[in-house]
């Protein structure tokens, strides 16, 4: 598991119940830090103290899988990681869009793609919640990757219609991580009245352009996928919001910037996206201390 995040804890924690695990980190430093172990909350509600080997990229093992789950910035640098430990394939399962920018770092060697999952985690003071158990979808070329992951308690499918569950997940993301960035607002206040209006005017407004892209879901239906993340994510800080908050760079341009980019490629303008856009990069510039942009 390349990133140590919450996500990539929890996976870890599961598969090393199966199968030989470790944590890889950005640093030996980092590594170090986390070599205590942690506390992880299962959706449950039920706690336990978990112990993963943690290696800095330069320590770690070879493996037959490599997964990647760090931020979106952080993509190349990891997927060079994992390409030069892994044996079968390295396989993403981050947030936004990376597809193309991991399968140039990994080289083509090896098979690298880009999964979705819909768990969710984070981390609470020294604990990593487990928020939501999830579903997880793989290409079909790491279906033994799916038997481990199914092995370890972490439902997941190799199967076609990964690329649609791709979209589905970056068209919720899309909607959540900038607008609550933006409002500084946890996910359930999407779900006021007034939020609301907002929340179906960029959905309504990117749709066709992920239409165009695969995306299977009708327009209402993708508005009803969108609702019932809200509601199960309802006291949930988004990513976006926690990093513009922390003044960490965030995953906009993984997110908002490829949806832009496949607008302006159909000629379609996306004035609303594009107004988030830009009100998550001045965030990100606050936050950082630096001048604003003229």
């Amino acid at each position: 598991m390349v990133g140590p995040g919450a996500l990539g804890r929890v996976f870890a924690a599961r598969l090393a119940a199966v199968v030989p695990t470790a944590l890889v980190a950005r640093s030996r430093e980092r590594a170090a830090e986390l070599g205590g172990g942690f506390e992880l909350v299962h959706p449950s509600g039920r706690s336990e103290r978990v112990r993963v080997p943690v290696f800095g990229p330069e320590e770690a093992p070879p493996a037959r899988w490599a997964v990647v789950l760090v931020k979106g910035p952080d993509t190349e640098a990891a997927a060079r990681v994992a390409g030069g430990l892994a044996r079968e394939g390295v396989l993403s399962l981050q947030n936004g869009w990376v597809r193309e920018r991991l399968r140039g770092a990994v080289g083509a060697e090896l098979p690298a793609d880009q999964g979705a999952t819909t768990a969710a985690a984070k981390r609470e003071g020294g604990r990593t919640v487990w928020v939501v158990a999830g579903e997880t979808w793989l290409p079909e070329n790491f279906r033994p990757l799916a038997e481990l992951l199914n092995r370890a308690g972490l439902p997941a499918e190799a199967t076609p219609a990964v690329a649609a569950r791709r979209l589905e997940k970056l068209a919720v993301n899309l909607v959540v991580n900038p607008l609550t960035a933006v409002l500084n607002v946890p996910n359930g206040a999407l779900l006021e009245p007034e939020l609301w209006t907002t929340v179906r005017d960029l959905t309504l407004e990117m749709h066709p352009v992920l239409r165009g892209r695969g995306l299977e879901l009708e327009a209402e239906d993708l508005l009803q996928r969108v609702r019932r993340v809200l509601v199960a994510t309802a006291a949930n800080t988004s990513s976006m919001r926690a990093d513009v908050r922390a003044g960490r760079p965030t995953e906009i341009e993984e997110i908002t910037g490829v949806l832009l980019a496949w607008g302006r490629a159909e000629g379609r303008a996306l004035p609303r996206h594009e107004a988030l856009y830009r009100m998550v990069r001045t965030l990100e510039q606050v936050h950082r201390g630096e001048p604003l942009e003229e």
